[in-house]
């Protein structure tokens, strides 16, 4: 009975283990989100993501990281834009916003104001760094 219990728990562990794996990795046919990004000195650069993806940008020698992650079912609407220092993974600041609509102001150091205009089913695109 230990014997058994032993070998469910590690059955368990390692599905478990598994599919935390497998939502980590960006999904092939996960809609690609179009993130304009308005940089301190007032330069705007556009990037695309998968959703739960991530594109970068570098101000001043940093490295930020922009990840999108889709709160609701398509026209895929709302969108959390989540922002990484990328050398650390240290997340700066997160903040909804709506496609289509104006951008909107990060509180972080640097500042960013971050807009999404479009959000398209998957294609044979790849995320890029502009």
């Amino acid at each position: 009975m230990i014997r058994h219990r032993v070998s469910l728990a590690a059955l368990v562990a390692s599905a478990l283990i598994l599919t935390a794996a497998a939502a980590t990795a960006a999904d092939p046919a996960a809609p690609i989100v179009t993130m304009s990004i308005s940089l301190p000195d007032g330069r705007i650069q556009e990037l695309t993501a998968p959703e739960s993806g991530l594109a970068t940008v570098t101000v001043d020698g940093t490295e930020y990281g922009f990840r999108p992650t889709i709160q609701d079912s398509s026209p895929w609407n709302r969108i959390v834009i989540t922002v990484f220092k990328t050398a650390s993974s240290q997340a700066v600041g997160e903040i909804e916003v709506k496609r289509g609509m104006p951008a909107v102001a990060l509180k972080t150091s640097p500042a960013f104001k971050v807009a999404v205009p479009k959000v398209t089913a998957a294609a044979a695109t790849s995320p890029s760094t502009e």
